[in-house]
């Protein structure tokens, strides 16, 4: 899907939210005594709540020098106490300002970045809440931990919030496709950070045996790739992935693509690439580039960079990628010792159309409803070209695509025409590979429960010209979980008072999961959430409007036109190719 295959995410850059009346509180840990800060939190519909906050904490040490492009290292103990008071700098990235999000690029940065920042219920005594840690998405190449304000979640939800920083773009992924410099370094991250939680989290009234990890699209499919690591075993119970399968075809970049990366960002540093040992030349004269914001820059999307995790035998096996990618699996998948919910919003494909296609989008807003069509064609016919080795079957494709996309009820409706490229769109880059996911984790599973949802409840402000979204975006959801602090963008109290009944919704249903591994309980719920199984396919619909509703067989004939008519397609064209 070239252009395609990347990780769109939705990311929020926040002010810090700053407490009224706030009083420190030093805690004694494992790893040395941390200084953080309690104070109230004023919710949505004005009632307030007491929560303790610990900010920038190191969980990992500073991965420069030989460390870079490795493995973390755990951060020492410290030997006085450290404050925890402020959040920590975002790792090196690179992004023009974001049009779609109105996100800025973070004006300071620092490889010494692998910090975490907690939220928790607890500001006396011993009770223990369960534990909430979120992993932000970003294509794997944006984001940082104070971009999601986890104070209303842990007021709300009576949990212990963790948002984590890891290493992204080349800093994160860079591989050169073998053993010199395998990649995978923003999952190992994110490992270190789940690991440092599970053996300090008690001292700031975390459960340690009621771990859930959750992330938004490159967050999720991270999350996804943490269930599938045998190392993780244990060291948390649940997961919960939005919008980030681990069956996208941008989730994982193959060995030659990554190594053709490393060798074009090693080009843009003057780097001498011999015949003979490239990559381990690629890697020392990498390591050896001082100005971490100007790699950043170089490896950026902006110079066609794709950064993503690759299957290099260590912390993603050959044998775990392909069960997630069979159906059925050939055999239980080490997912399924995690209760897990997986799920996608409505209008994610939009995001990818915005980001990738605007003069595409601004097009089909404008021009006659027959020349959209032929728009809307070619654009289908660029996602399909990677599943079609010749012209024939290609044209054949697109046909079929355009025949289950098409607006036969209302042919001159131009937002439901809108509507269904952003579907296309939705199914290839989210939905179908998010199916492929909870239908695998189901499969035989007698140890753990998995739950759908799709999510289309809609942010409450929209730019101009976008009348014809009816529901939510790539992201659309993360507000709604977070419980919309005060610090997001377009934030008004009137806004907040409006959206925070259904966003306590939202967060009755995640952090009832995590307390129990059942999204109905202990709280209650407006609507039964079912576990999904192969029989009847259960799942939770939040709509534009009204209340969650229950539902089977989520967007059927659209997953079985990808799963199986469009194999038959491409197969035939095969068998006629190979006999002529």
């Amino acid at each position: 899907m070239n252009g395609v295959k990347i990780c769109c995410l939705f990311v929020l850059f926040l002010e810090t939210v700053y407490y009224t009346e706030a009083i420190e509180r030093t805690i004694n840990t494992k790893v040395g005594s941390i200084k953080g800060k309690i104070g109230t939190v004023q919710l949505p519909d004005g009632t307030s709540k007491q929560i303790a906050e610990y900010l920038g904490i190191p969980y990992g040490a500073p991965p420069v020098g030989d460390l870079r492009f490795e493995k973390p290292v755990p951060a020492a103990k410290f030997n006085q106490t450290y404050d925890a008071l402020n959040y920590g700098l975002p790792c090196p990235q690179y992004f023009k300002v974001d049009n779609v999000f109105g996100l800025t690029p973070p004006s300071l940065m620092s490889e010494d970045c692998l910090r975490l920042d907690i939220y928790s219920p607890q500001t006396s005594g011993s009770k223990t809440y369960p534990v909430m840690l979120f992993i932000y998405g970003g294509s794997f190449t944006t984001g940082h931990s104070s971009t999601y304000n986890g104070q209303n979640l842990a007021a709300y939800g009576e949990v212990v919030t963790v948002i984590i920083n890891y290493r992204v773009g080349p800093f994160g992924f860079l591989s050169t496709g073998d053993d010199q410099a395998p990649g995978n370094y923003g999952l190992w991250d994110q490992h270190l950070a789940i690991k440092w939680v599970k053996n300090n989290i008690d001292s700031f009234g975390g459960d340690a045996s009621r771990i859930t990890i959750f992330g938004q699209s490159a967050g999720g499919a991270s999350v996804a790739f943490q269930t599938l690591y045998s190392g993780n075993k244990g060291m948390f119970q649940r997961a919960i992935s939005e919008s980030g399968p681990a069956n996208a075809e941008w989730a994982t970049s193959s060995k030659e693509e990554a190594y053709l990366n490393a060798n074009f960002l090693a080009l843009k540093f003057n780097c001498t690439i011999p015949q003979k040992q490239a990559s381990s030349e690629i890697l020392r004269c990498l390591k050896s580039v001082k100005d971490f914001s100007l790699m950043a820059k170089y490896a950026s999307a902006v110079n066609n960079f794709r950064w993503a995790p690759t299957v290099e035998n260590d912390f993603i096996t050959s044998q775990e990628f392909q069960r997630i990618h069979q159906q059925p699996p050939s055999a239980k998948s080490f997912a399924q010792n995690f209760d897990i919910i997986i799920g996608t919003n409505g209008y994610d494909g939009q995001y990818i159309l915005s980001a990738l296609y605007p003069a595409v989008i601004s097009q089909m807003k404008m021009v006659p409803i027959g020349m959209l069509r032929t728009i809307m064609r070619g654009a289908i016919m660029n996602f399909l070209k990677p599943l079609s080795s010749n012209n024939k079957t290609l044209t054949a494709l697109v046909d079929a695509a355009m025949f289950e996309y098409s607006n036969v009820k209302n042919p001159n409706d131009r937002n439901f025409n809108l509507k269904q490229i952003s579907d296309f769109v939705t199914d290839n880059v989210f939905f179908v590979a998010a199916a492929k996911d909870v239908a695998n984790h189901a499969y035989k599973n007698d140890r753990t429960k998995t739950y759908q949802y799709e999510f289309n409840h809609a942010y409450p402000v929209l730019p101009p010209g976008n009348e014809w979204l009816q529901g939510a975006t790539h992201g659309g959801e993360v507000p709604y979980v977070f419980g919309f602090p005060s610090s997001l963008p377009g934030y008004s109290p009137q806004i907040a008072q409006t959206v925070w009944p259904f966003s306590k919704i939202v967060m009755d249903y995640w952090t009832n999961f995590a307390k129990t591994g059942n999204p109905n309980k202990p709280r209650n719920v407006v609507t039964e959430w079912k576990a999904y199984n192969s029989m009847d396919e259960d799942y939770l619909y939040f709509p534009m409007t009204g209340t969650t509703e229950a539902g089977r067989y989520l967007n059927a004939r659209r997953k079985n036109f990808w799963l199986n008519y469009l194999p038959q397609i491409v197969r035939r064209g095969t068998e006629s190719q190979n006999v002529d």
